[in-house]
């Protein structure tokens, strides 16, 4: 590779460092990395900082967990610092770019996260002054900001530029592609996780304003990045393959165990997420295994909320702002409740976060064990999601819960054609059915755009036979070891720090069992409206008139009306409620969700006896007397009058009688109303025909006179046109 030219203004390397052969510059970045980490840093990690070194524009394709994020800051010693070099990055979410901020940092470099609300004239020139090592901002501030163009093209800011990073830069093709004409489909897609599908125009207008870099190189970091987002990626910075070099590091994270769900539940109600949490009983907040769960939007972050404190048997917790158990984080969080939530998850003060694809891309927690996601999604963006766990050495599990079925999508194998195109929305229902490998199928759709949906395709052969040779671990995914993963699933009820691991080798073994019934809401059974008759209502108007003024008497000698009127506290609504409802009403506290509460003690329990008395003395004798409807008898001798007896049986069967004094009832009711609809529709029809008769007539009418009109004015013109021709010729 040929070496880069000295420029005799702006950053450069270390003399030394720019002199060195290719091979002794790989040893130097190596060993320096040793020094620096105390790690020896991965061969992908040294070309890139390498081709940076020679002046190369990179882009390093690898997976999650690999320590992207530290390339920049092994090619910035490289760099006088005397020169107060500076490396501008580019990053899609600013809670991104505070926890790039703080890594920085803790390692010794000075850092700021540009934003509106911190982005200062004073700021400004600490940035041309070169206090900040790494900056980190939004396109919109590296675009729309006249300020910061100010900054980013004066002479002083140029002269210290160092390196242009973009972060999660598969971000440009999927927010930025303004002019596709697949943009539609990819919305289609992406919009089903809220947070991430924010249309950001900037992402697709980077290209023209990346030109002015002072010849500096361009580092594009990705773990997810499929081919036609690549080539889109490279039309819109205006890069080529003759400046640009693509390094392609392993994208598949054998320690993740990857878990597919089909939901018994609804995608909105999330009540599937029961089946993963044990309760507090069995496990303490502080033991908990330490877990993030994405939800597609904003409001099922706190229904998934809801459902674990449900999982927890701790109702109402989840309402708790400083939970020791769950918080949530989305796109709408409060700057401050961003903070604090990454600050307190960090050090370990709780366990869950219940979050969008806010808070999906570039966070380095190595206590992350778990991670679930609710529903069909983007299979790229569903990779980056579970790259958040199994960052710290141990493994990581991921459960994947799918809906049964989409709406206008594809719910089986057999609607997929074999070597057909994927589309966006193809891709995420593959994902949902697939029956192949998981961890293979995430990586084929990385590697070349599309998931597998048979376990003959050649490129998956292909794919399994590499993983093989590379000396990978067996999967154990859903698909590859569905027994142990259903035991996984069962034991998660169990699961505690301590017992994790084991559970997700499949080496946990107990005799305990959970029944998880009991922690599902139950449906309440809805009351029905007791129909009074029209001949007992006179009854029951003189019950809530009775009922009204003697509870006003009771509550006038009990509390005295001085503190709050009667009338106030129990009127008319609450009288007819309970007459309505009286059949409901077995003991003194199914009265309250009819009055709207207890207001004074007693209350309850003197309408209760009231109730009772009448219901006693007053209905049963209603009961009595009214008629009951005759049943036909078992026997044959004993067939009542009216009665014939069937073919096949000796069973009379009753012939029915007009029942006397009994009201109509509503199926009746509804016949007669519609009978009488129908009636009325037919009378306006009859009507309408007449009506249009009558213009027809009318209007034929209008014509035959308009005709004889006209016929006996042309005879006239005849006979007045004879007479003068018979005058002229008599002249």
């Amino acid at each position: 590779m040929a070496k880069r030219v000295r420029t005799p203004t702006g950053v450069n390397l270390y003399k030394k460092i720019d002199e060195k052969t290719d091979d002794k510059l790989k040893e130097f970045i190596k060993q320096s990395s040793m020094d620096t980490y105390q790690q020896e840093p991965k061969p992908l990690q040294v070309d890139t900082v390498f081709n940076l070194a020679r002046g190369c524009n990179s882009f390093l394709l690898a997976g999650t967990g690999f320590g992207k994020s530290r390339i920049s800051e092994m090619y910035f010693k490289m760099i006088p610092k005397s020169k107060r070099a500076v490396v501008l990055v580019l990053n899609p979410l600013d809670s991104l770019g505070d926890n790039q901020v703080l890594e920085k940092e803790k390692a010794g470099f000075t850092a700021i996260n540009l934003t509106k609300m911190n982005f200062n004239r004073k700021t400004a020139d600490s940035i041309k002054n070169g206090d900040y090592n790494f900056i980190y901002l939004s396109p919109e501030i590296f675009l729309n900001s006249k300020s910061f163009d100010e900054v980013y093209f004066s002479s002083a800011f140029q002269n210290r530029l160092a390196l242009i990073v973009i972060d999660e830069a598969h971000m440009v093709y999927i927010w930025g592609l303004v002019e596709s004409s697949t943009l539609k489909t990819i919305n289609s897609v992406h919009l089903r996780i809220e947070d991430y599908a924010l249309f950001r125009p900037c992402y697709g207008k980077l290209g023209p304003h990346l030109l002015f870099r002072n010849n500096k190189p361009i580092l594009l970091l990705s773990a997810t990045c499929r081919p036609v987002a690549v080539e889109g990626i490279m039309k819109s910075l205006k890069l080529n393959q003759d400046n640009l070099e693509i390094l392609r590091g392993e994208l598949t994270r054998p320690e993740i165990r990857i878990i597919r769900v089909t939901m018994d539940h609804s995608l909105a109600s999330t009540l599937d997420l029961v089946k993963l949490f044990p309760s507090v009983n069995d496990v303490s907040n502080d033991d908990l295994v330490p877990t993030l769960i994405y939800s597609s939007s904003r409001n099922r972050t706190l229904t998934a909320m809801d459902v674990i404190d449900l999982a927890r048997e701790t109702p109402g917790a989840a309402f708790d702002p400083p939970s020791s158990c769950i918080r949530r984080f989305h796109s709408c969080t409060g700057e401050q409740d961003k903070a604090d939530c990454i600050e307190d998850f960090a050090a370990g003060k709780f366990p869950m976060i219940s979050c969008t694809m806010a808070l999906g891309l570039g966070q380095n927690w190595k206590r992350v064990r778990m991670v679930v996601h609710m529903g069909r999604g983007d299979p790229a963006s569903i990779c980056q999601m579970i790259g958040r766990c199994g960052r710290d050495g141990r493994p990581g599990l991921a459960v994947l819960f799918v809906e049964k079925n989409r709406r206008n999508g594809k719910n089986s194998v057999n609607q997929f054609a074999p070597a057909a195109y994927q589309s966006d929305p193809d891709r995420m229902d593959a994902l949902a059915i697939t029956p192949v490998c998981l961890r293979i199928a995430f990586s084929m759709d990385n590697l070349l755009g599309y998931i597998p949906v048979s376990v003959d395709d050649p490129a998956y052969v292909r794919e399994r036979s590499r993983e093989i040779e590379a000396g990978m671990s067996p999967c154990k995914c859903s698909n590859c070891a569905s027994s142990e993963a259903a035991t996984l699933l069962d034991n998660l009820v169990l699961a505690n720090k301590s017992n994790f691991d084991s559970i997700i080798t499949d080496q946990f073994v107990t005799t305990e069992a959970r029944n998880l019934s009991g922690k599902y809401l139950t449906k309440q059974a809805q009351l029905r409206k007791r129909k009074i008759p029209e001949a007992d209502r006179p009854v029951f108007d003189a019950f809530k008139a009775r009922l009204i003024t003697d509870l006003h008497n009771y509550y006038s000698a009990q509390v005295g009306s001085s503190v709050l009127p009667a009338g106030n506290i129990f009127g008319d609504d609450e009288a007819e409620g309970i007459v309505s409802y009286m059949h409901h009403i077995n003991q003194p506290n199914d009265i309250r969700g009819l009055i709207g509460g207890e207001c004074f003690n007693g209350q309850l329990e003197w309408l209760f006896d009231r109730v009772c008395t009448f219901r006693s003395d007053v209905i049963d004798q209603l009961e009595s007397g009214r008629p009951k409807r005759p049943r036909a008898s078992v026997g044959v001798d004993n067939a009542p009058s009216g009665s014939i007896l069937t073919p096949s049986s000796s069973t009379p069967r009753q012939i029915s009688h007009p029942v006397v004094n009994r009201p109509p009832t509503k199926k009746a009711l509804a016949a007669e109303a519609s009978r009488r609809r129908s009636l009325e529709r037919k009378a306006q029809n009859e009507l309408w025909l007449i009506s249009e008769q009558k213009r027809k007539e009318q209007v034929a009418r209008i014509l035959r006179e308009g005709l004889q009109e006209a016929n006996d004015r042309r005879e006239m013109q005849e006979e007045q046109s004879a007479r003068n021709d018979m005058g002229s010729e008599a002249l």
